[in-house]
């Protein structure tokens, strides 16, 4: 019923609830994840969680700005509120609070010359866009930069976003899945999905400084390129680059062609065992194919859900003795080991 008159109100403390391991949630707070697409920011507050923390994201003059969602002064939840005159407003006491997250007006106060007390702010949260994406980091002190997308950084060519998801499972899952490539012909069999009697070849995982990268060659079944040729079948070339924790770039290739598709995919962990998918495509066009492109997407995304929504255990196994591993798995096992390189999946202190 009452709060402790010691409680701190430091904005990286750990949020009520936390489904997290502690020392999990403050790796993963150090880093950059996707909170919002930028054009989904307009003229009000969103409201968006990260890490089990409530946050709201709102648009100035100046920018988009994160913060943690509650009013300083007492405890209502600003994406309510709205924005007026360059200013997020309180839906509670109509406080006004800056870009920054200052508090520059006070309604109910007569006297447009009093003073505001300074720490009358909003506890406000890195923030930078990129991509057309707003990434946010939690402890204000990143350890690994934003990922760095080819094609996708490129501004002569036009980019689509993805309508976002939320999945039910871990965020490490997802990436792990993004990054599978054994699965094509069994679970894509409707968009992209090779022949299931061919083997997946022999494949090198290159360490990057700040995650991993891999080529392999694939027979896609059909022809889903916008190159000009005609074919049934295509051989392509996938290159992953992934982004520890949570973001992976890959750019599809037709052998026989310059054609080049590149698709980012970043999540944020909304909580332990909820994630929200964020993507990004282009192409070499420079004007690609929207309404193909978010259809397949789509399909793609919601032929791999109920696989990854369905896997035991919900938390992604770091212990490589936990389960079995086959040769096509080598991405996934280098991307466990680097997570828990991170020292993230550690064992608590008893």
């Amino acid at each position: 019923m009452f709060q402790s008159v010691n409680h701190s109100k430091f904005a990286g403390d750990l949020p009520r609830n936390c489904t997290f391991a502690e020392s999990d949630w403050r790796i993963l707070a150090s880093m950059w994840h996707p909170v919002a697409f930028a054009h989904e920011i307009e003229d009000k507050p969103v409201k968006a969680r990260l890490l089990d923390v409530d946050l709201v994201v709102y648009r100035t003059s100046q920018g988009v700005s994160v913060a943690r969602d509650i009013c300083p002064h007492r405890g209502t939840r600003l994406s309510g509120g709205w924005v007026k005159d360059d200013a997020l407003v309180c839906p509670m006491h109509g406080l006004n609070f800056d870009h920054a997250g200052a508090c520059t007006k006070i309604p109910c106060i007569g006297d447009p010359n009093v003073k505001i007390p300074p720490k009358l702010r909003l506890m406000s949260i890195m923030s930078e866009e990129r991509y057309g994406i707003i990434f946010a980091c939690l402890s204000g002190e990143p350890s690994h930069p934003l990922p760095i997308w080819e094609g996708v950084s490129d501004d002569t060519l036009e980019k689509i976003f993805i309508p976002s998801g939320t999945w039910n499972a871990a965020a490490s899952r997802h990436v792990e899945n993004f990054n599978d490539v054994a699965h094509f012909p069994w679970v894509h069999k409707e968009t992209f999905g090779g022949y299931e009697a061919d083997p997946i070849p022999p494949y090198k995982v290159n360490k990057t400084d700040y995650g991993l990268s891999f080529d392999l060659p694939y027979l896609e079944q059909g022809n889903r390129f916008p190159d000009g040729i005609e074919a049934d079948d295509r051989q392509v070339t996938y290159h992953y680059e992934l982004t520890l924790p949570f973001s992976t770039l890959l750019v599809i290739g037709p052998d026989d062609s310059d054609y080049r598709q590149y698709f980012a995919d970043t999540v944020c962990p909304v909580s332990a065992h909820e994630t929200r998918i964020f993507q990004v495509v282009t192409d070499t066009t420079g004007k690609p194919d929207h309404d193909f492109l978010v259809k397949e997407s789509l399909q793609i995304n919601d032929e791999d859900k109920p696989m990854v929504e369905g896997q035991h255990p919900e938390d992604l196994p770091l212990d490589l003795t936990e389960e079995i591993h086959i040769p096509a798995d080598r991405m996934s096992v280098e991307y466990r080991r680097a997570l828990a390189k991170l020292g993230l999946g550690a064992p608590i202190a008893s």
